[in-house]
């Protein structure tokens, strides 16, 4: 009777029984998906991570291995007709990719890793890409996912899997629920009226990870027990349970192109791209964020570095917030807002829009060199194809690769920080000729940032000490910088001397005559006006060291302390000086 029982559920609910079986053997069919990055990408953010652990902040060290780790996603194994075998994922899951990985994990713990698979193709506008097994890979299984035969009905049951993240931790994970819109068409944005799809909506659970797999219905006459109905793409925000598929009718004419290229239709494909970028040149706004769609990954790799650089150092406010912007949903695909900038900035010569032409296009195959005519200027680059699609490897003489560039920014650099141009406490002693009164004095002068005195003495009949304020403006040029400066402030004045002054009088009544001249003395002790001004010198070869020639003037007018006549002449009117000083 137990035995009758047990076949009668079998035969009642086959499908059911096979699909929980087919659900761990899915397993050999559905990978986790790892990318490396460009070593230019790579270098850079080990440069930052040095600097991060230098000054202890070991969170912000951890956080960019975790960037190197790599982003992740699902992919799965499909087979063509001669049984060679690729693997299908999105677009978005390799965008950055220098190398591809997958990684298959069956129940027991027992893993393969697949490195270096060929990224054969890429659309991304359908968000889709296809990869070559290596030659000598095996992986599980030795052919792929099965592809559904029929259209799929709204409300049967669809099935996910893939590795979602938990946490930075990509975990396996089968899901369940049903179609809930067999074709489905939507705006990209409320801003964008751009229709996107078709797409196969349904309930099967999708997480940040799953992006790449499968999407599957139960189908008995196949191995893995599943036949792929779309590849799981996005989630709609703000929803309950609307996921989305990119459906077989996208998918399958993609593998076709693909697999079969047709050398013969590229260059008629590179006109129409350079035709389409011309007219985005042409707008009257800033351009890189169009620029940026067209730039290859070796193009971003190559040149991120130095366009991370210019950006931060040079660019407007807008271009850096959308970095920032760009940068907080995906920091490595960012860098292309960087480097198209960089292009922009290289062509635009103050106009606030840019003409641009074709001028001439030379080469063959898979690699063009495009000349372009943009505001009676010309600008070379390099298109090549890559992963199936036309892109910038290099433009005009910023974005080439050209690691000189970065040298030389790097030694900028490096001269920069040496230069010592923006001081804390600088402090210097010279010489100073007080003109018409005394040709070689002591002077001693010190900043703190942007406050500093100086003193000029020669005895103690006659010195003054000054209080400034200070604003410098430093001119680098190579291993020198050029640094005017302009102080001004109040001067105590103590001149004895000064204060001797020739007269007339009479030696009996004290009334002036014109029989003797008396010379009278008196003490003069002022507060005055003072302006300083001149031209500072320093270099690299010496960090830190610096030459000085400076005009001091005191303005006539000032407030007497002690010792006032008519006839006094004011004391002190201007000196010349000569120094040197040390910043610290």
């Amino acid at each position: 009777m137990k035995r009758y029982i047990t076949f009668l559920f079998i035969c009642i609910f086959p499908v059911c029984i096979y699909a929980q079986q087919g659900a761990t053997i899915l397993r050999d069919y559905v990978g986790l998906i790892n990318q490396s990055y460009h070593p230019g990408i790579v270098a850079y953010f080990e440069k930052a991570k040095k600097e991060y652990e230098k000054q202890g902040e070991k969170d912000s060290a951890k956080f960019i291995d975790i960037i190197l780790g790599g982003a992740f996603g699902s992919g799965f194994l499909y087979n063509d007709a001669k049984g060679n075998l690729y693997v299908i994922t999105n677009n978005h899951v390799i965008s950055q990719a220098h190398t591809i990985s997958i990684t298959f994990e069956r129940a027991d713990g027992t893993t393969k890793k697949i490195e270096n698979l060929k990224l054969i193709a890429t659309d991304v506008e359908a968000d889709l890409a296809i990869m070559a097994i290596p030659a000598g890979e095996k992986p599980f299984v030795t052919q792929g996912l099965s592809f559904l035969t029929r259209a799929v009905d709204e409300g049967e049951d669809a099935y996910s899997a893939g590795f979602p993240g938990l946490g930075i931790t990509p975990i396996w994970q089968f899901g369940r629920g049903m179609i809930s819109n067999a074709s489905v068409k939507f705006p990209k944005s409320i801003t964008d009226d751009t229709m996107m799809g078709p797409y196969i909506q349904h309930t099967a659970q999708v997480d940040s990870g799953n992006s790449g797999g499968p999407l599957l219905v139960a189908q008995r006459n196949v191995p893995s027990g599943y036949a792929v109905a779309g590849v799981n793409t996005l989630s709609g925000m703000r929803r309950q349970a609307a996921n989305y598929a990119i459906p077989l009718s996208t998918l399958q004419p993609f593998i076709s192109r693909a697999l079969n290229p047709k050398p013969e239709t590229f260059r008629a494909a590179l006109d129409a791209l350079l035709e389409k970028f011309v007219k985005e040149l042409g707008d009257n706004k800033a351009v890189y964020p169009r620029i940026a769609e067209y730039l290859s990954n070796a193009c971003i790799g190559e040149n991120a570095e130095y366009a991370l650089e210019e950006l931060f150092k040079r660019a407007p406010v807008s271009a850096r917030r959308a970095f920032i912007e760009k940068s907080r949903e995906d920091l490595i695909g960012a860098m292309d807002i960087a480097v198209a900038w960089t292009i922009e900035d290289s062509i635009r010569t103050g106009s606030s829009s840019l003409k641009a032409e074709v001028k001439e296009v030379t080469g063959e195959g898979e690699e063009y060199t495009v000349i372009f005519t943009i505001n009676n200027k010309d600008a070379k680059s390099v298109w090549i194809r890559e992963y199936g699609n036309w892109r910038i490897k290099s433009f005009g003489s910023v974005a080439r690769g050209d690691k000189d560039l970065l040298s030389k920014r790097q030694k900028e650099k490096e001269t920069s920080e040496k230069l010592h141009t923006h001081n804390s406490l600088y402090v210097e002693a010279g010489y100073s000729n007080i003109i018409d009164k005394a040709p070689a004095s002591l002077y001693l002068s010190m900043d703190l940032l942007f406050f500093g005195f100086n003193f000029h003495y020669v005895d103690t009949e006659l010195f003054s000490i000054s209080g400034l304020f200070s604003i410098n403006y430093p001119i680098p040029a190579g291993d020198f910088a050029f640094i005017p400066y302009c102080r001004f402030g109040m001067s105590y004045i103590k001149d004895t001397d000064y204060g001797k002054f020739m007269t007339r009088k009479d030696k009996t009544s004290g009334k002036a005559t014109n029989s003797e001249i008396v010379e009278i003395e008196f003490n003069s002790s002022i507060f005055s006006p003072v302006i300083q001004g001149g031209l500072k010198i320093t270099t690299s070869y010496v960090p830190g060291l610096y030459g000085n020639i400076g005009f001091q003037y005191n303005p006539p007018f000032h407030i007497f302390i002690i010792g006032y006549d008519e006839s006094y002449k004011k004391p002190f009117k201007s000196s010349l000086i000569l120094s040197v000083g040390y910043t610290f």
